[in-house]
């Protein structure tokens, strides 16, 4: 970028910068390897362009061609292009409320050798060990390859100063922990922190269901229930980052004790712990997830209305929240996917109760995410290739990340 007459001017160099970018984009969000004529068209380029193009991200070692399988139609088959094999990577991690989980997230976003790690407890401590633990042996594996790192992280986070302030299904509240320093990650951008429920929507609204869809609430439960508002493929995060803690509004029946301190919110009538309880059963936030597995596998009368009557409340606050937000689609995660594969038409009926006479008629489709367990993960790499593919060749600049 240049000045002339204190108009700023864009420069060739800019320009090529630009084009690498979009290129590059293109080749991470697609479904599959593009030709090259695929790739101009998505860049509205000439053939000369193109080639520029992909010579340049070839030559900066992040994109390779590779000649097409034979169909045996006739004509010579096209080369495909997609990411280099041993290009550069985005390292995810998810702390969630009973493991801690890594992979290697390369351009294309596939997440690739996935491991979890059970937690030996629930102490901050403890997390925060086994969670560092796990990402420096994954680093140590990539010899310099890793880029960056996306933490997804089940609790609230400030995305302000990117501290986390509480994460009730560990049992941690009022904190001002910055879990970035405490994983031995720098305070740079090519280190992101967000909590689940949005690494989880930025995840479908790249890769996923949400993708090209304009308004879309999402929401996800496991022990406590949030979510995220997409507004044309973008998080509607609010002035901290805490928008979407759908779970702590007063939809729950009762007076009954939220892990927030409040009474009487959402997920006390939805999440795993509230199934459990519904069937008679006991469970804590460290059991929940097998306790409710337990209820939902069960045939039994009882277990059967203890389903009905956590789906019918989830049902109930999908349906005000489409009177709030008036979406486009409503995209089920976790825990809610599950209960709603299960009683789909409680929670239909539940929402069409719950909202506006004029919505009734013409509810949006309620569907499950399609990047299942493993959209925090997607997610949290997104967050971190959102910044370095608007310049492909800090991709190739070394980074230390402890």
């Amino acid at each position: 970028m240049s000045i002339i007459g204190g108009v700023r001017t864009s420069t060739a160099a800019d320009l090529r910068s630009a084009n690498l970018s979009r290129a590059l984009r293109a080749v991470h969000e697609a479904d599959s390897p593009l030709t090259r004529a695929e790739l101009g068209r998505r860049l509205g380029c000439v053939r000369a362009t193109v080639g520029a193009l992909v010579s340049d991200l070839d030559a900066l070692g992040l994109v390779r061609e590779r000649a097409a399988e034979t169909t045996g139609r006739r004509g010579r088959p096209s080369a495909r292009l997609g990411p280099a094999e041993e290009g550069p990577v985005v390292v995810a991690l998810e702390i969630t409320t009973h493991a801690a989980r890594t992979a290697t997230i390369p351009i294309g976003g596939a997440p690739c050798d996935v491991t979890t790690e059970a937690l030996p407890g629930r102490e901050v401590d403890a997390v925060l060990d086994t969670a560092r633990s796990l990402l420096a042996r994954r680093l140590d594996t990539l010899t310099g390859r890793h880029a960056g790192v996306g933490v997804a992280m089940h609790g609230l986070v400030d995305r302000r100063t990117r501290r986390v302030l509480s994460a009730p299904g560990l049992g941690w509240a009022d904190l001002d922990l910055d879990v970035l320093d405490r994983l031995g990650l720098p305070a740079d951008r090519r280190a992101r922190i967000d909590n689940v429920a949005n690494s989880s929507a930025l995840a479908e609204s790249v890769r996923g269901r949400a993708r090209g869809v304009g308004t879309v609430l999402y929401l996800h439960a496991a022990v406590g229930l949030g979510g995220a508002l997409l507004a044309d493929g973008r998080l509607v995060a609010g002035r901290r980052g805490l928008a979407g803690e759908y779970g702590h509004l007063p939809f729950g029946t009762g007076d009954r004790l939220c892990r927030c301190g409040n009474r009487g919110c959402w997920e006390t009538s939805v999440d795993q712990v509230a199934l459990a309880e519904a069937a008679g059963r006991d469970a804590t936030p460290w059991t929940a997830e097998t306790v409710a597995g337990e209820v939902l596998a069960d045939g039994s009368r009882s277990a059967r209305d203890a389903v009905a009557r956590t789906a019918s409340a989830l049902g109930r606050g999908i349906g005000a929240l489409v009177t709030a937000v008036d979406p486009d689609l409503v995209l089920l995660a976790g825990h809610a996917a599950t209960l709603f594969a299960a009683a789909s038409e409680r929670v239909h009926e539940a929402a069409a109760a719950a909202c506006l006479p004029l919505h009734r008629s013409d509810l949006p489709p309620i569907e499950t995410s399609t990047l299942g367990d493993d959209a925090g993960l997607v997610g949290a790499a997104e967050s971190v290739y959102a910044v370095l593919l608007d310049d492909p060749a800090t991709l190739m600049t070394p980074w230390t990340a402890a």
